[in-house]
């Protein structure tokens, strides 16, 4: 197992290093929107092939391809970034944590990609980053937010943070809710690498945007949360 887990944590490493420098050069001499989303596929895909990791979807059809959404979803693992970019039909934008970008290589090709930091410190800058990712959203580019905030220390779905909730508001766009299976067993919360196994994705019904917009925040939150519960297969936490 320890061999495994050192193999993976290599695979990881050096084939995101070598994909990041190989988009980032791309990107400097084409700027090309669509290889940008073929190479980070091709990264997901490397990555799971190299770690053993299956894919399944269910649902993905209910994603808008024409108009712009916000897809909220449990948090359980890091190896769920690389199975939603295989599931989807198309390639999310995440709300992401400021700390990611300052990560060599892989915060370049974030922003690159139009990947959204937030600074969770501080509060204005937070509020000043969701007004402007509500303005960029787009049809056919979803943005993505773990509403969690982080990385679940237990198989439930822990209580949800507003930012995402706030994005789809002021944007007026629909909530999509997904639900992740299995992901915290191919990479726990405490391994230094991702072994074998199989992830699922659930992608719920998406909820109008005069559902979003009309509903109060408290019980808007409390209905994606028990979405994400049944779609994911986890209880919700009780604190």
């Amino acid at each position: 197992m320890r061999a495994r887990l050192a193999g993976n944590a290599l695979i990881t490493f050096s084939w995101t290093g070598v994909m990041c420098s190989y988009a980032l050069g791309y990107q400097a001499v084409h700027r090309d929107a669509k290889a940008l989303e073929r190479h980070t596929r091709l990264w997901a895909q490397g990555l799971a092939r190299g770690w053993g990791m299956e894919v399944e979807a269910h649902d993905v059809d209910r994603v808008p391809r024409d108009r712009p959404c916000v897809l909220l979803a449990n948090h359980q693992s890091h190896a769920d970034v690389v199975a939603l970019f295989l599931a989807l039909p198309v390639l999310p934008v995440f709300l992401a944590k400021r700390e990611l970008q300052a990560v060599p290589l892989f915060g370049r090709i974030m922003e690159t990609g139009g990947h959204v930091f937030i600074d969770r410190a501080k509060h204005d800058r937070a509020i000043e980053t969701i007004d402007d990712a509500a303005r960029r959203l787009r049809p056919g580019n979803p943005l993505l937010v773990f509403p969690e905030g982080t990385r679940g220390a237990r198989l439930e779905v822990q209580r949800f943070k507003k930012g995402g909730f706030h994005l789809a508001r002021k944007a007026g766009v629909p909530i999509v809710p997904v639900g992740i299976r299995g992901s915290r067993a191919v990479w726990p919360r405490e391994a230094a690498a991702a072994v074998p196994g199989r992830v699922v994705i659930h992608v719920g019904e998406p909820i109008p945007p005069e559902v979003v917009t009309s509903s109060p925040l408290d019980t808007l939150m409390d209905d994606v949360r028990e979405r994400i519960s049944e779609l994911s297969a986890l209880p919700i936490a009780e604190r």
